[in-house]
């Protein structure tokens, strides 16, 4: 009697590991190696940009002594005359600054008054602390007249060195400021440089039909030398950084770190190549992909099966694709491809993806119809198209966001973005991740803003 027991529950056993396809076990390899990307984005000022942007800080007089009993036995009026000329050499600013004078003069038995204008020159020396702070030193370099002023008095001689002196010892504090405060205002680098670095650890959606996010997670941060020459300032902003894409729900933010100091490097390339550690999450692929496949018919005779629901996971570096079926069979079928990246596509392509072999046994000896069937063809067509779509997309976006990025109030980043390919697909327990590669470059720029 017993054993009569143990061969039923054997041929129960039997009869229902045959009544429908084994579920592939999920598990993953731990594939994926974390790459720094190192991004360089070229600083070119232009002179002339500096010299509007000075021209708007300095305006209207720029020195004025109202008080002939002060030791001199003079009043002084000195204003711009006409716009500041602004050149860069040498690893300096070099400005010369136009004024017009109005004086007054005691000459004891009456008071006479004299016009004219004068040049005042300028060298500012620019260097940047490892606190990301931009400071100035400012020199005189000297004057010339453009009028020299006289007294409508014959026999009466004006001190016109005197005059040179005192306009340049007390214009110089207005000039400096201004040079200093245009310094300060438009190339705060440190208010600058922490707000990009906070930003760069929050999740930026860069397409919201696709739910794309992207962190850029910086690691390190500095800069090359600031080279002032031939009318330019040029040099290279570095970000060492890890950045993580996810197709999906929106990521949580990364806890920033804080700004790192200041690091000079001598040379560094002109443009970038990223290397993003792309995740698209199962949940998101499916959701996509059953827009395409949930609801399609597969006919043969009279016999037909519909698609409502889709699965995918990984085992080992294989995708498992679970089709789910209601109709002439309700249950699910299973087939495995290996995700490869296709060169002449720029997509990822799941290849060689066919029915486990638990799952063809199972339909050559219960729906064999369905082995005939253009199932696998659709399932494999929608994949490919899934990412393929999304890779373009992203990259159409991640263009739009490089256009004119404001960095400051004057200061944008424009950038091309060149090329975007993937490089590796492996997976993982939530995810398939994807190394993206993109290549480009970034140019800060000044754009002066309309008064």
């Amino acid at each position: 009697m017993r054993s009569f027991f143990y061969v039923c529950i054997l041929l129960l056993t039997m009869t229902c590991k045959s009544s429908k396809p084994v579920r592939p076990m999920e598990s993953y390899d731990e594939l994926f190696a974390e790459r720094t990307s190192v991004i360089n984005i070229p600083i070119d000022l232009n002179a002339k940009d500096l010299e509007d942007m000075l021209n708007q800080q300095l305006k209207g007089v720029l020195y004025e002594d109202n008080n002939l009993r002060d030791g001199d036995k003079m009043m002084l009026r000195a204003e711009k005359k006409e716009a500041l000329s602004l050149q860069i050499d040498s690893q300096l600013l070099i400005y010369r600054v136009p004024l017009s004078l109005w004086i007054k003069y005691d000459i004891g038995i009456s008071k006479v008054e004299a016009e004219g204008s004068i040049a005042l020159r300028f060298k500012t020396a620019v260097n940047l602390t490892n606190q990301w702070k931009v400071s100035t030193v400012t020199e005189i370099d000297g004057y010339e007249w453009l009028e020299k002023p006289r007294l409508k008095l014959v026999g009466v001689q004006l001190p016109i060195t005197m005059v040179a002196d005192l306009v340049l010892k007390n214009s110089k504090k207005k000039i400096t400021s201004s040079m200093d405060a245009m310094v300060a205002d438009q190339f705060n680098l440190q208010k600058m440089m922490q707000d990009a670095w906070k930003q760069m650890f929050v999740p930026m959606q860069v397409s919201e039909e696709y739910n794309t996010w992207l962190i850029v997670n910086p690691q390190n941060v500095g800069i090359t030398p600031l080279l002032l020459e031939n009318n330019q300032i040029k040099g290279t902003i570095f970000f060492e950084s890890k950045p993580k894409v996810k197709i999906g729900a929106r990521p949580e933010g990364i806890y920033p770190s804080n700004l790192p100091p200041l690091e000079f490097r001598n040379d560094v390339a002109e443009d970038f190549e990223i290397h993003i550690n792309t995740r698209i999450s199962y949940t998101e692929a499916e959701r996509i992909a059953q827009t395409q496949l949930v609801g399609e018919t597969f006919s043969q005779g009279n016999k037909s099966v519909t698609i409502h629901g889709l699965e995918l996971y990984g085992q080992g570096n294989k995708l498992v694709v679970n089709t789910m079926l209601s109709g002439s069979y309700n249950g699910s079928i299973y087939m495995t491809g290996y995700p490869v990246y296709n060169t002449s596509k720029n997509s990822l392509d799941i290849e060689d993806l066919d029915f486990t072999l638990d799952t063809k046994n199972f339909l050559t000896k219960s729906a064999g119809w369905l082995l005939k069937s253009t199932i696998k063809k659709k399932v494999q067509d929608n994949l490919d198209f899934l990412l393929d779509y999304n890779l373009k997309d992203m990259q159409a976006q991640f263009q739009e966001q490089l256009k004119k990025y404001p960095l400051s109030e004057n200061v944008v980043l424009e950038g091309d973005l060149q090329a975007l390919n993937l490089r590796n697909a492996y997976l993982a327990a939530d995810a398939m991740i994807i190394d993206l590669v993109l290549q480009g470059n970034l140019n800060v720029k000044i754009q002066i803003l309309e008064e």
